[in-house]
């Protein structure tokens, strides 16, 4: 798998994260040079540094998504000292605001959207340009299993995340002719630290013990998606959802 994606240029938002982290590395790993978008200084540059650590090539662009001028400024400026950018992956998000719907204020609502689908609609729009006078591109866009069941408290989150699938299907049929394609990978629990804190090691342990797989999704098995989508192998997959959705084993009788 080694070269799988070597001379491409690839943007990660949300990289200093633990699965943009993941999909960083693992597209370095094989031949990516990724610039790691983050909103902490911090994170991207640990994120830099782990990719340099294993002989990769990558830079940190640090801004928030949701700053529409910065980030378009940022992404416009690594296009210019870089020659293009074959790949966006619209990996930013948050979690961790669950709420009952009569609780959802404003400033959580707008903050959900901002970072979910204004982030990722105008990362796109900074990148497509330049795909489309190549004539070459893709866009993967991380949703999320619950856009497609929903989960009590999550109205806000699993909404921001329905509405990337919804940019998903209209870019690929958009910007399909100029060989640019878009798909979407939406995966179900994964043991972040902020879950393992709120759900518990005991619940998590009880959780993968019930699925058929016996384990819960780990970021690699994400990035894994991510890497093939954004590599040649997947050149005539336009358009695509892939939920990560896992399920339970079924019962006897």
């Amino acid at each position: 798998m080694t070269g799988q994606l070597s001379g491409k240029i690839v943007l990660i938002t949300g990289a200093g994260g633990t699965l943009g982290h993941s999909h960083a590395c693992l597209m370095a790993a094989r031949g990516a040079q990724v610039i790691v978008q983050d909103i902490r200084a911090d994170a991207a540059t640990a994120t830099v540094d782990a990719v340099r650590q294993s002989g990769g090539e990558a830079s940190a662009l640090v801004c928030d998504v949701a700053d529409v001028p910065t980030l378009t400024e940022l992404i416009q400026a690594e296009e210019a000292r870089l020659g293009r950018i074959d790949v966006l992956v619209n990996n930013a998000g948050i979690s961790g605001m669950t709420a009952a719907f009569e609780d959802i204020d404003e400033a959580n609502f707008d903050r959900m959207f901002d970072i979910h689908f204004k982030g990722s609609f105008y990362a796109a729009r900074a990148v497509i340009p330049g795909m489309k006078a190549r004539r070459s591109g893709k866009i993967i866009n991380i949703s999320s299993a619950r856009a497609g069941y929903g989960a009590i408290g999550g109205s806000h989150y699993d909404g921001a995340k329905g509405a990337l699938i919804g940019l998903t299907r209209a870019w690929a049929n958009e910007f399909g002719g100029f060989g640019i394609t878009v798909n979407a990978v939406a995966p179900g629990l994964v043991p972040f630290d902020a879950t393992r804190r709120r759900l518990g090691e005991d619940v998590l342990a009880k959780r993968a013990a019930a699925t058929i797989a016996g384990r819960l999704i780990q970021p690699a098995d994400v990035s894994a998606l991510v890497a093939f989508l954004a590599s040649h192998d997947a050149d005539i997959i336009n358009g695509q959802v892939y939920s990560m959705k896992q399920h339970d084993k079924p019962h006897a009788g």
